[in-house]
């Protein structure tokens, strides 16, 4: 890497498709919507297997995924420890947070960051950043509402952006706020990559969701969805319509494992070429066209961030 341009080529990211039953795992009569411990036992050895054939591997992933409500909280300590023997970031769903007093479940991802990440060793302890889901799906809410006692859903509003430095920004999102048009126009110039986790059996709309935003925000936008119901995607914007998909996965029931490499260096290119920023990263034909007014809404934005630095 030069100076001038400081971002790697591609991040390597770790895609694992577990296969949580969720007739199994939340069971309308239980006390809350907690996986139940043969779920819980049977994902958690599923995440050990992908997470052993990722070090076995020749590169390891820089970035793991695992989709929406499939991490038990029993086990966050367990696998802490071993991505930090991976020094991996991992963005993972987990399962429901319980409030007993006043019956609300907050549907949650965790953002793992090992300590060493940047460093060339391995790390014994992760930062963790959590975010929530802002919407319940119409399905989840249902169910929620069908337990006895009866139970509620608490979102977060929050969208949230993270800066990987030389590996590029990244933003998140869980299944159902995928579909919030709002949250999408305010990653649009901001990020290189868009994780979604879910847990969703509509796969063709969320097939057809990603091709639109993969163009209309200009990112790469992988869905890491459950291996229950399939269909785990990465797109990128790319110019030949041969290279836009990097990965696809079909078939229900089906626990996988997948390392995809994501471009930086050309897409951070890409998306300020108009900015007469140095361009020695790569083609600049080798991606699609930004959409109307996606440079000036990002040289906004990048404004407003530093006027607010510049006062605190």
């Amino acid at each position: 890497m030069s100076d001038k341009n400081p971002y790697v080529e591609h991040i390597s990211v770790g895609i694992i498709q577990t296969t949580v039953d969720p007739d199994v795992a939340w069971q309308k009569n239980a006390s809350g919507p907690q996986m139940s411990e043969s779920e819980d036992n049977h994902v958690w050895a599923e995440v050990c297997n992908a997470l052993r054939a990722f070090q076995d591997d020749r590169e390891n992933p820089r970035l793991i995924l695992l989709p929406e409500l499939s991490l038990p909280r029993t086990r966050l300590d367990d696998f802490e420890r071993i991505l930090g023997s991976l020094n991996a970031v991992a963005v993972v769903g987990v399962d429901y947070l319980l409030n007993h007093d006043n019956r609300i479940v907050r549907n949650e991802g965790i953002v793992f960051v090992p300590r060493n990440f940047f460093e060339d060793h391995p790390s014994r302890r992760c930062t963790r950043i959590r975010f929530g889901k802002t919407y319940p799906a119409p399905k989840e809410n249902k169910k929620l509402q069908e337990m006895n006692p009866q139970w509620s859903f608490e979102g977060d509003s929050n969208v949230y952006v993270f800066d990987a430095q030389e590996f590029g920004r990244f933003g998140v999102a869980i299944c159902w706020d995928i579909m919030d048009v709002e949250r999408s126009l305010m990653y649009r110039g901001q990020v290189q990559h868009l994780f979604v986790l879910a847990y969703n059996r509509d796969l063709e709309t969320f097939r057809s969701l990603a091709n639109s935003l993969s163009r209309t925000v200009f990112c790469n936008l992988v869905i890491c969805n459950t291996g229950f119901y399939g269909g785990s995607l990465v797109v990128s914007p790319y110019y030949m319509p041969h290279q836009r998909t990097l990965y696809g996965h079909n078939g229900s029931r089906l626990f996988t494992t997948q390392v995809v490499k994501l471009p930086v260096r050309d897409l951070i290119t890409a998306q300020c070429r108009s900015e007469n920023i140095d361009q020695s990263g790569g083609d600049s034909g080798l991606f699609k066209n930004p959409p109307p007014g996606f440079f000036e809404r990002a040289q906004l934005l990048r404004q407003r961030v530093d006027l607010t630095r510049e006062r605190g």
